[in-house]
This record gives C-alpha cells, structure tokens and sequence, in this order.
C-alpha cells in the first residue's frame, strides 16, 4: 500500500495493516522463548469478547439514513452499519431531526449487524404539519367548493390536519453480495449490496382520503466503492443506488396513486447518488441526491378528476443534500447537513437544517 503523501493524517484504515505485521514479526520472534517457559495450559479465548468486538476501523461504518439504513442522510449505501466484521455482531442506534421551512421530522431507530454481511434496521418517522396544516385544510375547503368561512372541524376527521403529526414505521434489511468498499483496493468493482423496506404508514385514514395506501415496499441496489488514495490523497467514496419504490415522500403521503381508471400501483425505478471525502480521519463531507417518484393523488370528492388540492398534493421534487459528518470516537458520529426537500404538501422550498446522531455498539 503506497505511503500517504507528506503533510496528509495518516488514516487508520491505512495505519493499521503496518502495526499488524509488526505485531505479527515480533510475535514471531519471541514465540520460541515463550514457548519453552510455559508451564501451564494457555487459557481459552474469550469467544463471547471476541463476539461483541468492533473490529472494523472508524467511519466504515457510515452513519444512518432516514429510513434506518446505514448510509448517508437521505440514501442508503452499500456499506452495513456498525463496525462488525468475520463471525462479529454489532448494532447502532440513530436519532435524527430535520428542521424544515414549514415542517419537521424527526425519526429514531437502529440496526443489528452480523458478520458485516447482513443488517436488520427499525426506523420510525414522525412529520409534524403545526400550523401548515391549518392552510392545508384551507386549500381542501376550497378544493370541495365549501365557503371559505367553513371551519376546519367541518372537515372529516381524517383529512383535519392542524397541528396534525403523520408516522410510519420502516422495518429493513440489507445483505451485503460482494466485495469489500475499503479493503478491496486492486480492483474496481464496488461493495454491492441489496436492500428491503417495509413502510406502514399510521394514518390510514388520511392516505386513503387523499387516493393513496397506507403500506408500501421498496426495494434498492446499491453499491459504494471507496478509494484510499482519493482525491488530492484523501480517502474519497462514491455510491450509487438504484430504488425500486412507489413510495410518495418516501410513503409519509402513502403509495402508489390513482388514474383515470382508478388506483395505481406501479413502481417507479429512481436513481440515488452520494460521495464522500475525508478530510482527516474523524472527518467526513460530502453530498447526496436522490430523485423521487412522481404519482398523482386525488382530492377527496372528485370521482375520477384530479382536483387543485390533488394537483398540490401530487408535486414532488427530488431531495438533496450536503453534509458534514464528525466521528469524535469511534462508537459516536455527529452529522450536520442542509437538506433541499423541495415540494411537500403543497408548500414549496423545504429547506433547512439535517441533525442525526448515531451510536454504534
């Protein structure tokens, strides 16, 4: 492995091969010695410590996205979370806020990973509408031809989204098929990796007012290549997932849609991208974009016809993100980031602040 270039932090993931062959060399020369003052049985390996070990080297871990798979902010990577490697179990917990100009979310869960081959992930997303949904409810007044003076309560129950929250819960798996993203470096082909999610959107009622179901599956192919020697020397990563959804907002508005004929169910394939460059060893920067499916919902009471508040509905814009990830320990890393979720709901330019942290164990 080439020597990094003068003035750049030497990386662990660099370093580490180098003190192991001399701990190996030295160990070779001391055995005989060692061997012949033994004069008792060697005790047995910790099995149970060497279980629970975090034998993979800080960062290669990624941090967590929303849906609860390891990997950037807004899509998932290749890489299984943790730091588990041959015949290890590990985990991570996540806590993630996004401040937006008229919503927010938060989301938390974690993963389970075996033998950095397969992660097992639990994810629940809570969309706060506050007082944007009082202007929802406004655009639905006016959508069913109602006066304008008509109360929001005069609405039904399910489509009454003052102050509303809307929470889905996303269980996933991700089994790792072939290569290794760091240690692989003589060849070119990536860590790939495929994963499942399963969406169940809580609001059952207010998704199916608005044409859509409350459940949804999404399936992706992803796969991440890391180089060592990167850009200027630095370590730098690149992903590329394809996502198999019929997901709206990533199924916070439910699935699928409707057409002239009735309900549609069709997925749409969408392609996600990220990269990532190291800037030391602690820290990370980079960016996403993933694009999103485009379905139409209807307004309630147009039988078929898509109303003004299902056109509304219906816009949505692919997401993007820029962010900035610090691992003070190997266990702990911080992620900042702006995210540009375009159009939600109707409301245009949700944009604002992206703050997850993730433990790994």
């Amino acid at each position: 492995m080439k020597k990094p270039k003068d003035g750049l932090v030497p990386s662990p993931l660099a370093s580490r091969p180098f003190l192991s062959a001399s701990l190996i060399l030295a160990a070779s020369a001391i055995a005989p010695c060692a061997f012949a003052q033994i004069v008792a049985p060697e005790p047995a390996p910790n099995l149970q410590a060497h279980m629970f070990d975090m034998g993979g080297l800080v960062t290669t871990g990624a941090v967590t996205a929303i849906g609860g798979a390891a990997g950037g902010g807004i899509v998932p990577w290749a890489l299984i979370g943790g730091y588990t490697t041959q015949d290890q179990v590990g985990g991570t917990a996540f806590y993630t806020h996004v401040f937006l100009r008229n919503y927010q979310l938060s989301t938390y869960g974690g993963l389970f990973a075996l033998s950095n081959r397969v992660e097992v992930s639990f994810a629940h997303q809570d969309f706060a509408l506050g007082g944007t949904g009082g202007t929802l409810d406004g655009k639905i007044i006016g959508a069913l031809g109602l006066p304008a003076s008509t109360p929001d309560s005069a609405l039904p129950h399910a489509l009454q989204l003052n102050n509303a929250n809307i929470n889905q819960d996303i269980i996933g798996i991700k089994v790792r098929l072939y290569g290794n993203a760091v240690y692989d470096q003589d060849t070119l082909i990536p860590e790939i990796s495929m994963g499942y999610e399963y969406h169940r959107n809580e609001n059952t009622s207010f998704v199916r007012a608005i044409g859509t179901r409350p459940t949804g599956n999404e399936y992706y192919l992803a796969a991440t290549k890391v180089w060592l020697h990167g850009l200027f020397g630095h370590y730098t990563m690149v992903t590329g997932t394809l996502d198999v959804t019929n997901a709206i907002q990533n199924g916070l508005l439910g699935f699928g849609g409707v057409g002239p004929n009735g309900p549609k169910n069709g997925y749409h394939v969408e392609p996600e991208f990220a990269v990532g460059y190291w800037i030391n060893n602690n820290l990370v920067i980079g960016g996403e974009y993933r694009f999103m499916p485009h379905y139409q919902v209807v307004a309630p009471g147009n039988v078929p016809g898509y109303g003004p508040l299902g056109n509304a509905l219906s816009k949505t814009s692919d997401w993007k993100d820029v962010y900035i990830a610090y691992f003070p320990v190997k266990y702990l890393s911080v992620t900042l980031a702006y995210a540009d979720l375009g159009t939600i709901a109707s409301e245009k330019n949700q944009n604002g602040v992206y703050l997850s942290g993730t433990a790994s164990f």
